[in-house]
């Protein structure tokens, strides 16, 4: 297998993996991934975090036209069941994997499913450039955890780490609802992974409270609740 090449600074090609139903799109898939992390490089250049995107996130990308062998490699990646997937991801035990699930970036692999299947399972996050913007999530994830200097539990509550990354590549920047001051709330306190729509709303909603730098650096705070909660008033 061919090597990572850096095609301009902090922007790199890596070798993809494709089933042979899409082969004939490697280019655009090439060119698509190339444009994530430019959109990811543009949104670190604004607060001082250019270079930690110096270096390549990923060291391969695969891309899959079966939900199911989505599924299966995930799992496999992580090593881990499914109940225990879904508990890192706040969800209920017992269920499969749900079909939103959509793309990775594990053990330096990035991995999603085709652009037909993201449609498909999950319609309300078609928007323009949406395939490019589901790749930048996952990158973007990657570079919050270098912002906090390879600290992961550091990233706060997921409403806040997805929010950070719908933030990063402009994600459903469309389709933000008008939540009350309880939704918020409510939100802030939940345990269980809800909707990302909503979740992008709550984060949007503090970006324009507090600088993001400061966001990032108190998400992991005992008092963060608390402190977003003043904010609020």
């Amino acid at each position: 297998m061919s090597e990572v090449k850096m095609i301009e600074t902090g922007i790199f090609k890596a070798p993809l993996i494709l089933p042979k139903s899409l082969e004939s799109k490697k280019e655009e898939f090439e060119q698509i991934i190339l444009n994530a992390q430019r959109r990811v490089r543009r949104f670190a250049g604004k607060y001082g975090w250019k270079d930690l995107t110096d270096e390549s996130f990923f060291d391969e990308v695969r891309i899959f036209d079966d939900k199911e062998k989505f599924d299966r490699f995930l799992l496999e990646l992580q090593g881990m069941t499914i109940e225990e997937v879904l508990q890192s991801a706040s969800m209920d035990s017992g269920t499969k994997i749900p079909k939103t699930f959509s793309g990775g970036l594990e053990k330096r692999i990035l991995f999603a499913v085709s652009p037909d299947l993201f449609a498909m399972n999950f319609p309300e996050g078609i928007e323009e450039d949406s395939y490019e913007k589901l790749f930048a999530h996952e990158i973007a994830h990657r570079l919050h955890v270098r912002i906090l200097d390879g600290d992961e539990d550091a990233m706060g509550a997921v409403w806040f780490f997805e929010g950070f990354a719908m933030y990063a590549v402009d994600q459903f920047s469309g389709k933000i609802p008008d939540l009350s001051k309880e939704e918020i709330r409510e939100i802030l306190e939940s345990k269980k992974r809800g909707s990302y729509l909503k979740y992008n709303a709550v984060f949007r909603h503090f970006a324009k409270k507090s600088s993001l730098p400061e966001l990032v650096k108190k998400a992991c705070d005992e008092d963060f609740i608390e402190w977003l909660l003043a904010l609020l008033k």
